[in-house]
């Protein structure tokens, strides 16, 4: 097995002979795809055989087993620090809006594990970018612009195709689908609290708003508040990690009340001062 790592991404070649592997990530988004061979993936209560070219999401904390005789298998792993590097620099050229749908994906679509691409020529397409990123990594190259502008490519392909799935995917999945909008949603407007008001939200999506509070937290696991001051604390970390702008200023920036309320939020839920994780990271 090769493991490598480039700029906190990780990315295992195995192959497997009458054998099993388990991957447990820690990383934002995390998948694996079959190169060759086949064979049996299970997690949690459910089976699912594997063929050469499937590419299967591996949600956060979640367990995946693979089985084969003979299969080769690539992971990649992405962490959250390397997505808000391409969504920075997507931002910036005003492209690939697809990305702002990931933390969804990445921790919701692992139920349609291994039926990622609907369009055979981005399937293929795909399969060009993987091999090329995991050849990058073994040969140790310098030129990350190549790795990490594959990776992008190769995300905006697997948020098209779980977008634009076929019609029927599409009734059958509507609320999966209606809440990636309303994720997209409060990620485009994270700064204007005014919009992010559960009537305004809620009457912009058609739901009822006393129901919205329930069905945004059937369908992502998390409460709609908890939701939104964890992403705030995400773009803090962000901010802290990749700028040198104050504390203050990232405060009114993002809508939490005063520098003060700020640190004693990040203080609770990351352990730290934002001082503290700044001068770490």
């Amino acid at each position: 097995m090769k493991n490598l790592h480039i700029e906190n991404i990780t990315v295992k070649e195995l192959k497997l002979a009458n054998e099993s592997v388990q991957f447990r990530t820690q990383a934002f988004l995390s998948f694996v795809y079959i190169v060759k061979g086949e064979g049996e993936l299970s997690y949690e209560d459910h089976q699912i055989n594997f063929t050469k070219g499937k590419l299967i999401i591996i949600p956060q904390h979640q367990a995946y087993h693979f089985k084969s005789t003979d299969a080769e298998l690539i992971a990649i792993q992405c962490p959250v620090e390397f997505i808000d590097k391409i969504r920075l620099e997507a931002d910036r050229i005003e492209s690939c809006e697809n990305l702002y749908k990931l933390q969804y994906i990445s921790n919701n679509h692992h139920s349609r594990a291994g039926c990622v691409f609907r369009n055979k020529s981005d399937e293929s397409f795909a399969e060009t970018l993987i091999l090329q990123i995991a050849r990058e990594y073994r040969n140790k190259t310098e030129d990350y612009l190549i790795i990490r502008n594959s990776i992008s490519i190769l995300l905006n392909l697997i948020t098209r195709n779980i977008i634009k799935s076929e019609t029927s995917d599409i009734e059958k999945n509507r609320k999966a689908f209606s809440i990636m909008k309303i994720i997209t949603y409060i990620q485009q407007h994270i700064k204007d609290k005014e919009k992010l008001r559960i009537p305004i939200i809620a009457e912009h999506f058609r739901i009822s708003e006393n129901y919205f509070g329930e069905y945004f937290k059937q369908q992502t696991g998390i409460s709609y508040q908890d939701y939104l001051l964890d992403y705030r604390l995400k773009l803090v970390e962000n901010y802290l990690r990749h700028s040198s702008i104050r504390l203050n200023e990232i405060a009114y920036e993002l809508q939490f009340s005063d520098e003060s309320h700020l640190s004693k939020l990040f203080k609770k839920h990351r352990g730290l001062t934002p001082g503290e994780y700044r001068k770490q990271k």
